[in-house]
């Protein structure tokens, strides 16, 4: 039963803290689990909340408000958030993530938090969330580039099981994260009023404290790789053209991008990455990886290259480790799971309009001559995407079966970043 009012949902979050209270030595015991406690408490505070946690309404599992993770693990990795919120008719873009922790354990770590931060940066909406494990509540600001060294210092609020049963202070919680709330706009509300960074620290190579949005945040990183790797191809192999050395780093930097979402998709059951560094010749394990791959994964991506899988190409180990460990999943501010396919091709569509332009001895990157004309590379918004599609391929469809929409043909002729 989904609470329709504040006092109600008061009333049943005052039963759990009761519950809680009554037996707390057993519930803050080590053998008392996350998924315990998810089952006894985290679920049904967030349905006193108003939220079909156990989708008793709402059966579609295309069409449910809340996604629940029940530990899903793959080599011991946990990969997705224990709850990602939506709001119907949009069920593709995330309002806020609750990552839930057993009630023994610390909550408000640096590794938790920055967990929780991931999440909701990649998603890039996002920009508050919650972890907790009931006995304490964390309200995380996420709009920051998630940084392991100051992850815990972004904790907005914390409340504890005491304040659950105070009305007042259940009273933040209720309408700040309640479902009704969260349809009235309420996380836009409180994020507008959160206080943004000033001066230097919202520059485009920000430091870890800048407010940035997921996609410029994005971007420069691989702008900063490419110039690092653009620069160390052309040191170590001084032939290379500029037309070469800007296929060589794009498909390097393709296959970085395509392994990170194979990790963060539980496609690839371990970590691959941060295994590089495990031997000598990071660069050569890299590239067997990827012969490897091109067995498995059909595409370009991996198909054997000209330039950087010939046995005589040769790079500097130590700077390229660099960029696969900045890379690795462990610590990296952006979890592929979660950055939503239009944003991603933004950012390439605008990586992109920038080429490497190669001297006797050096590399720099450029704008592309057509690019720097036109003022900048642009790029169709979501929404315009959405209302283009269905009022055409949307139309077509209308009435016919799965089977006559199997038999259709549709082509993005000027194709760009893919997102229609």
């Amino acid at each position: 039963m989904i609470p329709s009012d504040f006092n109600t949902a008061h009333e049943q979050v005052i039963k759990l803290v009761q519950t809680f209270a009554d037996n707390h030595a057993k519930y803050l015991a080590s053998d008392y689990n996350e998924s315990a406690a998810r089952k006894d408490f985290i679920d049904k505070f967030f349905i006193a909340l108003g939220w079909d946690v156990n989708h008793d309404q709402q059966t579609n599992p295309y069409e449910q408000e809340v996604k629940v993770e029940r530990n899903v693990a793959v080599a011991m990795r946990v990969k997705k958030a224990d709850y990602a919120f939506f709001l119907v008719p949009n069920f593709r873009q995330e309002r806020f993530f609750v990552e839930a922790k057993r009630p023994s354990a610390a909550l408000d770590t640096a590794d938790n938090c920055f967990q929780t931060i991931r999440y909701a940066f990649s998603s890039s909406k996002a920009a508050i969330s919650i972890l907790t494990n009931f006995n304490e509540l964390c309200i995380i600001d996420c709009r920051f580039r998630p940084d392991i060294a100051n992850a815990a210092n972004r904790v907005y609020k914390k409340f504890n099981l005491a304040d659950f049963s105070d009305k007042e202070k259940f009273a933040e919680i209720y309408y700040l994260f309640g479902r009704d709330a969260v349809a009235r706009g309420s996380l836009e509300k409180f994020a507008a009023s959160l206080p943004k960074p000033k001066g230097k620290a919202v520059q485009r190579k920000f430091a870890a404290d800048s407010y940035q949005e997921v996609d410029d945040s994005f971007l420069a990183k691989l702008e900063e790789y490419r110039d690092e790797l653009a620069r160390m191809f052309k040191r170590k192999n001084i032939q290379l053209t500029s037309e070469d050395l800007t296929e060589a780093v794009q498909r390097t930097l393709d296959r970085l991008v395509f392994i990170r979402f194979l990790e963060d998709k539980l496609i690839e059951p371990s970590t691959i990455l941060d295994k590089f560094g495990n031997k000598p010749h990071a660069w050569k394990q890299f590239i067997s990886r990827c012969r490897d791959f091109d067995k498995t994964y059909n595409g370009i991506i991996f198909k054997q290259h000209p330039i950087i899988d010939k046995p005589d190409f040769v790079v500097d180990d130590a700077i390229f480790l660099k960029v696969c460990n900045d890379f690795s999943d462990k610590y990296t501010p952006y979890h592929f799971n979660y950055i939503p396919i239009h944003i991603l091709g933004s950012i390439y569509e605008r990586f992109l309009g920038n080429v490497i332009v190669a001297t006797a001895k050096r590399a720099t990157v450029e704008p592309k001559p057509e690019v720097r004309k036109a003022g900048g590379v642009f790029y169709t918004p979501q929404y315009i995407v959405k209302y283009i599609v269905e009022n055409t391929v949307g139309k077509l469809i209308e009435s016919k079966t799965p089977a006559d929409v199997a038999r259709m043909r549709f082509a993005d002729i000027a194709c760009g970043s893919g997102s229609f």
